[in-house]
């Protein structure tokens, strides 16, 4: 697959990426710009980070760029530098949850987060001849310590949350937030009993991929909150911006309840505002949203067609599936941090435990994605054959094709990561789901038995749930 993703830019390091490539890019990044436009630059712990992030910066200076250098550090943190210092855009070397292998880049221009169209002027820019390509007089780059002020402002934001008594367990996995989350939070709740897991940079990740969307990571997490009886535990991916939640009993929180919990942090500031939802959520949280008084704006799945509906709408909060929580106090930007800030001062000023609020979610009869891998000039034909076979029932193509039948709805989309179609089902029991589920089956003979068998795999289908 091309190295050029919808909204940024993903490949292996060894193979498919290289410095040059990173010059170019800041290159032609920097003359979208104005000369001495101020922009900032930074990236993740990956071993192959701080060569690509040289070369970036020296693509940005050859365009005549004032480059403020934050190094090594979470997103979240580069995505709050460009909004203190005023700058006119930034740019990111980073893999986010993919394995230590992989690199990629992610970027704002003006506020604004590619998308498909500015991705292909960045690639044909970067591929056309260096002869033709304008350079601009060549400034030097400079660097500051954007973190004091970064924690300053979320001390600010909680003070009134300071005596919070909490126990939590974080686990950074060894990503952009190793030795850092724990003394940040110590910083700003500091009657808080915080302790660590995982809890050393590491560019392998300790030989995972950091993902905490993925349960299978969080086991670790889980025993160590149950076994330490504390009341949170926050796990966060590669780059830091974004987090899965462990309640008090040691169970993790799906992205549905993760995104319930955060939005009832709002309360009654919720009423009259607007709540952007990943398409690929559960109905019952945007029946949430309703609840609360907010209007629900249904976007497809990505960081950025979620940040650029947050901003256009300048929404009060938006939720992605994979763990990511955005909020117009930081822009319509995510930030992982500040969603865990946002939850421990929530359940220090509540009697309730996180448990008690995962149980107040209604049950939510819902697949996980179901990934069947699939080559990529397949993939419409599969998707036009369904469309076809369920042609009588309501169909939205915002991302894939998502359809909705009396007893539920299931969402068929390519993998923007790799060669793959993702299903996803909701219904309105189990019964229910095994039905909808055996239907698809049916309708795409080629792939059924495959999709069946992970349904199965995933969900102990035919009656073994509890």
């Amino acid at each position: 697959m091309s190295i050029y993703k919808p909204c940024g830019i993903r490949g292996d390091a060894a193979g498919e990426l290289n410095a040059d490539l990173y010059r170019r890019w800041g290159l032609a990044l920097g003359m979208e710009l104005e000369p001495n436009a101020k922009f900032v630059t930074g990236g993740d712990m990956r071993g192959s980070t701080p060569e690509f992030l040289r070369a970036l910066i020296e693509g940005l200076c050859r365009a005549g760029l004032d480059v403020v250098d934050l190094g090594q550090i979470p997103t979240p943190m580069i995505y709050y530098a460009r909004h203190r210092l005023r700058a006119d855009g930034c740019a990111i070397v980073t893999g986010s949850h993919d394995p230590g292998n992989i690199n990629g880049l992610r970027w704002m221009i003006a506020g604004r987060v590619p998308m498909p169209d500015d991705v292909y002027a960045l690639q044909t820019a970067a591929e056309s001849p260096a002869d033709k390509t304008p350079v601009r007089r060549r400034n030097e780059s400079r660097t500051i310590d954007i973190s004091f002020d970064y924690v300053a402002n979320l001390q600010e934001t909680w003070v009134d949350a300071m005596g919070a008594q909490l126990h939590i367990v974080i686990d950074p996995m060894h990503g952009s937030w190793a030795g850092k989350a724990r003394r940040y939070l110590h910083a700003i709740f500091p009657q808080c009993l915080i302790s660590a897991i995982n809890d050393t940079p590491d560019p392998a990740f300790g030989g995972q991929a950091p993902d905490c969307s993925c349960w299978q990571r969080l086991h670790d997490l889980c025993d160590a909150v149950y076994r330490e009886r504390a009341h949170l535990g926050v796990a966060f991916d590669g780059d830091g911006d974004s987090i899965a939640v462990v309640d008090n009993q040691g169970m993790a929180l799906t992205g549905e309840e993760s995104a319930w919990v955060l939005m009832d942090t709002f309360g009654k500031a919720m009423r009259n505002e607007q709540f952007v939802c990943d398409l690929r959520f559960s109905d019952r949280l945007g029946e949430r949203a309703k609840q609360l008084g907010a209007e629900p704006l249904v976007e497809r799945s990505g960081h950025a067609f979620i940040h650029r509906r947050m901003t256009a709408a300048n929404a009060l909060f938006g939720a992605e599936l994979g763990g990511h929580y955005f909020f117009r106090e930081m822009e319509g930007c995510d930030d992982g941090f500040y969603a865990a800030c946002r939850m421990i001062a929530f359940l220090a000023q509540n009697e309730k435990t996180l448990a008690q609020w995962r149980w107040e979610c209604p049950p939510m009869y819902i697949t996980p994605e179901l990934r069947i891998s699939v080559p990529l000039e397949s993939q419409a034909r599969i998707m036009e054959k369904i469309r076809q076979q369920w042609s009588s029932f309501h169909q939205q193509v915002i991302d894939g094709v998502r359809i909705d039948t009396p007893g539920g709805w299931f969402l068929v989309r390519g993998s923007a990561a790799e060669s793959a179609l993702t299903f996803r089902f909701e219904s309105l029991d189990w019964q229910a789901l095994d039905h909808l589920v055996q239907g698809v089956c049916d309708t795409i003979a080629e792939l059924g038995q495959e999709l069946w068998q992970k349904y199965v795999a995933d969900m102990g289908a035919g009656g073994t749930r509890e």
